[in-house]
Formats: C-alpha cells, structure tokens, sequence
C-alpha cells in the first residue's frame, strides 16, 4: 500500500514537469500606433518560429516557458520579451511598441559664405594643389576602370589589338594564336570578373540550421524557392557574422524580413 502511495505521488510530480514541456497556443495583442498599415513579426528566437500580427493587432503562437520572442518591424523599436511561468498561466499576452525614429545626424553642407559674386566667391575657396596621390600617366595608364570593360556607350576595347602583339616584329606563332584565341573567347585568361554570384557557404549554413517546414510555414517560402531564396538574402545582406550564436535573433529577424521582400518580388506577399 505505501509503495503505490509512494508511486502515485511520484506522478503527480513528475507530470507538472511534462506539461511545462509542452508547447501551448499562445495569444496576444499588439498595442501601437498606425499598426492598421504596419506589419509585426513575432519570432519564437528559441524555436525558430514566427508569425505575424493581424490588421487589429492580435496575434497567436506556440511557446513554452523559457521560450524569447522577438517582436521585429521597420516602423518600430524591436522589443524581446521572454516567456515565464505566469505568462504560461494566462495564456494572454499584450505588449506595446514605440515607433523607430530615426534622426539624421546634422550636416554642414559649406562653412565657406557666398557673397553673390563669382570672382569674389572663387578667390575664397582654398585650392589644393599637392595631392597625396601619385596620379602621373605612367602610373594609371595601365589601371582599367569598372566603366572600361563594359561602357554602353562605347565600342568594346580591343585589348588584343592594343598590346600590338601581333605587328610587334619576331612575334613567335603561338603568341598569335593566344592572341586569336582572346580574339575569339576561345579561352579567358587573367580575367577577373567584376561581380562574382556569391558562394553558398553562408547560405548552405542556414540550410543546415532551419528545415523546410520553417521556410514554408514560417517564412512563406515554396520549397521549390527555397534555393532561390537563400540566394536573395545572401546577395542583400546575409553576413558570415550573423551565423553566430550570440545574433540568432538578428539573424531570424533579417530572415524574417528578407522573406517579406522576397515574397513582394515575386508577387506572392
């Protein structure tokens, strides 16, 4: 008898331990002002869940004691809130978000003081004439410039022709054709291409950190735009840095958004 008394007991401890391991629908309200036309992403950071908030403001989502969510908008001050035990009870959460204002530093356009007359105006501003740079022909003649290797407004250069390697005397016939092989974009050599299609390791990172379903139920992401996506990001701002642990939640916040404008792209927000 006291052994089954004993194991009874043993249960009711342990299972208010099991339920507070369970996820539970938590629902809440976002108070602010212009929310009508604002959109809210309410991230679970510690699930790498999310949600975004309806036009009234109210929005639902699995959480567990212990859990950090991240309320992140353009419009407003980003705030974290972490799940305790009370909140857990309630079932209710209403949090309020300040607008984001952004104040632009002050600038001073010129301390120089027009008078209104050009040759006066002239004679006041300060001419520099020993440049730090060694700017003589021989020193930029041989540096090609971004607007060289590809100006619409401008016949292509002839990069073969302008090394003369081919009128210059005792020429040996395999230079001519390295010459002609340029002429014709048989090969590339020494080539180094202006913009370069950014690597996937970052990407491939977060492909091993969040599954399919987060892209599609959390982002809104096809799975078959998951490449592409991952693609997008890492060409607006994906950075190595956002991969450590310590800025998990900026980085779900930048996925967060970037899936918003991606979505936009694509006609599907």
């Amino acid at each position: 008898m006291i052994k089954k008394i004993l194991c009874a007991l043993s249960l009711l401890m342990v299972l208010p331990v099991f339920s507070q391991q369970e996820n539970i629908l938590l629902k809440g309200s976002i108070k602010a002002a212009f929310l009508e036309s604002a959109s809210v992403h309410i991230i679970n950071a510690t699930q790498k869940t999310g949600t975004v908030n309806s036009d009234s403001g109210n929005f639902q989502i699995l959480v567990q004691a212990g859990d950090t969510l991240l309320f992140s908008s353009i419009q407003y001050q980003k705030l974290e809130v972490i799940i305790s035990d009370k909140i857990i009870q309630e079932g209710n959460l209403t949090i309020e978000l300040k607008e984001d204002i952004n104040q632009l530093a002050e600038v001073n356009i010129s301390n120089i003081q027009l008078t209104g007359n050009i040759n006066t105006d002239l004679n006041n501003i300060e001419v520099v004439t020993d440049l730090p740079l060694d700017l003589r022909f021989g020193a930029v003649k041989h540096i090609v410039f971004e607007s060289d290797v590809n100006d619409a407004l401008e016949a292509p250069r002839n990069i073969a022709f302008e090394s003369n390697q081919v009128l210059q005397p005792g020429v040996n016939l395999l230079g001519i054709v390295d010459v002609l092989e340029d002429l014709f974009n048989i090969k590339k050599k020494g080539n180094t291409p202006i913009y370069k299609r950014p690597t996937a390791t970052v990407a491939a990172q977060i492909r091993g950190l969040f599954d399919d379903d987060f892209f599609k139920s959390s982002l809104g992401i096809k799975e078959e735009h998951i490449n592409d996506f991952l693609f997008y990001v890492d060409e607006n701002g994906l950075t190595s840095q956002m991969m450590e642990e310590k800025n998990k939640l900026s980085l779900l916040d930048f996925l967060f958004e970037q899936s918003e404008k991606y979505l936009q792209i694509r006609g599907e927000y």
